[in-house]
């Protein structure tokens, strides 16, 4: 259907695809690894300096392999989501374990790896070992859902199935990578979701939704789950140095690894009194604490919940259970992002 896309596509690309610190002309598949991991759900300006900070931290899988989970947090700190980075620590001691520190080339095998899916093995396998294989993401789905004119919901398998046969139609077999990373650039800075620019992109000569004028309806996305509002409470407690009092979260729990102010443990929180919430901390943590006045709220965002985070003063009336004082400035205490805001809330 569309004769020279690929062509047009990286010609595009070559003059102005995105100077990005893990795009090498030399294949680089650890660090097209942990890229393509940071850059799920997180934007591309705040993954540059990530990256490098974790590169040099983690030159290769190895490293990554015996990090403890304090390491791994600094590491992953500002990228949220910290089950990928576990998920990543996983594979990387699989490689270890497995390939002999090496990262593999073989399709099947990337996609044995924990954390790697379709996407990821489809991303690594092209870009850092030129296997002719589609690498679908948000951007690639909708440069192709409006370029063939597909109608239907993008997200289920039939539609997926149909657009990884569009894309592996077209991919460019000599440069896979670079046509991966091509499409993903132009869904990113012209093919946008909103207000695309169409007089910019070297597809639209055969755009099916440009001519029928479907560019602001496609692609077709489920409905999104609707929000739901609710309410946690935490306690700040300070000693004479004023260090703060956290806990280590339990592994099995969300933000696992990662220290948190003392509070009921659990994101739906119903409004108590004091009493209550000392009583709940003390069964999470051991520690007997007198809860005083409310400091300060701080909002937070995970998957579909919108929290408010209510923080109060208090004090040590008795053992600290396992509780410790920490330095809340200290950036080697791998504070949960709640956290991290109450705290900064109160000392900014």
């Amino acid at each position: 259907m569309s004769a020279g896309f690929a062509a047009r596509l990286l010609a595009w690309y070559d003059a102005h695809g995105r100077t990005l610190p893990w795009r090498r002309s030399t294949p680089d598949p650890w660090g097209t690894w942990v890229s393509e991991v940071m850059l799920q759900q997180t934007r591309v300006e705040v993954v540059r300096e990530a990256w490098a900070r974790f590169r040099d931290a983690f030159p290769e899988p190895v490293d990554f392999a015996v990090a403890d989970d304090d390491a791994l947090h600094r590491a992953w700190q500002g990228l949220g989501y910290y089950r990928r980075a576990r998920l990543l620590r996983d594979g990387a001691r699989q490689v270890v374990e497995r390939h002999g520190g090496s990262v593999p080339s073989g399709i099947a095998e990337l996609g044995a790896l924990a954390g790697i899916g379709e996407y990821t093995r489809g991303a690594i396998a092209s870009i850092a070992f030129g296997h002719p294989v589609a690498a679908i993401d948000g951007n690639v789905e909708r440069v192709f859902a409006r370029h063939r004119a597909v109608r239907d919901d993008v997200k289920k398998t039939a539609t997926r199935r149909l657009l990884r046969t569009l894309v592996e139609a077209e991919i460019d077999r000599a440069r896979p990578g670079d046509f991966n990373q091509a499409l993903m650039d132009l869904g990113a800075t012209v093919c946008t979701p909103r207000s695309p620019r169409c007089g910019a992109c070297p597809l639209a000569a055969d755009c099916a939704a440009r001519s029928q004028g479907l560019q602001e309806e496609l692609p077709v996305l489920p409905a999104r789950r609707a929000m739901v509002d609710v309410a946690a409470r935490v306690v700040v407690v300070r000693d004479s140095h004023g260090r703060v009092l956290g806990a280590r979260i339990p592994t099995g729990e969300i933000n696992q690894g990662q220290m948190e102010l003392p509070g009921p443990g659990v994101l739906v929180d119903h409004p108590g009194d004091a009493q209550a919430l000392a009583f709940a901390i003390f069964a999470r943590h051991g520690a007997q604490l007198r809860i005083g006045d409310e400091l300060t709220r701080v909002r937070h965002g995970i998957t579909h919940h919108r929290i408010t985070v209510c923080a109060y003063a208090g004090e040590l009336s008795g053992e600290a259970g396992d509780l410790e004082f920490l330095d809340p400035g200290d950036p080697g205490v791998p504070w949960s992002t709640p956290a991290r805001k109450v705290l900064a809330k109160l000392d900014g």
